[in-house]
């Protein structure tokens, strides 16, 4: 902003120091910028200008010329242009959808540390969405997406942290990347911090609807436990074996309260010399 005057008089100095501390904390779009300052005035990014002249071209209402202009764009080299051409072929805007092409997108722009692309790229590995179901994947890009300060990539880290998706399940850790991506802005993410806060895990706040579905009435929980701490989930089909054999050990559990208080009526009731005594109905689990 200071270097263009964009809100802010121009400030080619102030600019200069801001883009080099980003730099120098390792943000590859700031890399990218001070390269681009050079040792004296801006320096056009390869690919800056098409790029412009897509977002004009979008706003103006050609979705399908701005795609055309946003992959040349990228074909030259700029980042920002690798996920948006993702973005496009997921979504089929401008595009005709194409998951596939929407993979290869967003990795060659996470090869080059685009932050979006990482985060991007990391959903498809946990989805298993044209690339293989592999949440350890997945959460790695995540990281490299939260660590420059993206917030599609902290809130996506931080929910890899409540479920243990790729890493092992920590909720401090979950709730402190739900808070990074909060102050950016993300209501969801606000949300979930809160929740973790209030629940400490515990009454399904660590399973997805999904999961609440398979549990049924026991998400109401007659015993309150906490999730999984420190379990590192590799794919769905790991956590979804977990969670059929957590509903099943909880309703076997609740049956044998149930069958518990049924005999113990019925004992009471014999000892008692009743003569309307009823046996359990609910049988002891197996």
């Amino acid at each position: 902003m200071y270097a263009k005057g964009d809100g802010v008089p121009k400030d080619m100095a102030k600019a200069r120091r801001l883009i080099q501390a980003a730099a120098a904390q390792g943000l590859p779009p700031a890399r990218q910028a001070l390269a681009e300052l050079g040792q004296g005035g801006a320096q056009p990014t390869p690919g800056r200008n098409l790029w412009n002249q897509a977002r004009a071209r979008y706003r103006a209402g050609d979705h399908a010329g701005a795609a055309q202009l946003v992959q040349q764009a990228a074909q030259a080299g700029f980042p920002t242009a690798f996920y948006q051409m993702g973005y496009f072929y997921e979504n089929g805007d401008g595009v005709a959808r194409d998951m596939a092409e929407a993979a290869r997108w967003y990795k060659l722009g996470a090869e080059k540390g685009q932050p979006s692309a990482e985060a991007a790229l990391g959903q498809l590995y946990e989805d298993g969405n044209t690339v293989p179901d592999d949440w350890v994947t997945a959460a790695s890009w995540y990281a490299k997406s939260a660590q420059q300060g993206n917030k599609m990539g902290a809130y996506r880290l931080g929910r890899a942290y409540d479920y243990g998706i790729g890493v092992p399940l920590n909720l401090e850790q979950a709730i402190a990347w739900y808070d990074r991506a909060a102050a950016k802005g993300d209501g969801k993410a606000s949300y979930m911090a809160q929740y973790l806060r209030d629940n400490h895990g515990i009454d399904g706040s660590s399973r997805n609807a999904q999961e609440q579905a398979q549990l049924g009435p026991l998400i109401k929980r007659w015993y309150a436990e906490r999730p999984p701490l420190g379990v590192v989930f590799h794919n769905a089909a790991e956590r979804t074996a977990f969670i059929q054999n957590l509903a099943g050990s909880e309703a076997r559990a609740r049956q044998l309260a149930e069958h518990n208080m049924q005999q113990s009526d019925y004992n009471a009731c014999r000892d008692a010399g009743g003569d309307n005594c009823h046996p359990p109905v609910t049988p002891a689990p197996r």
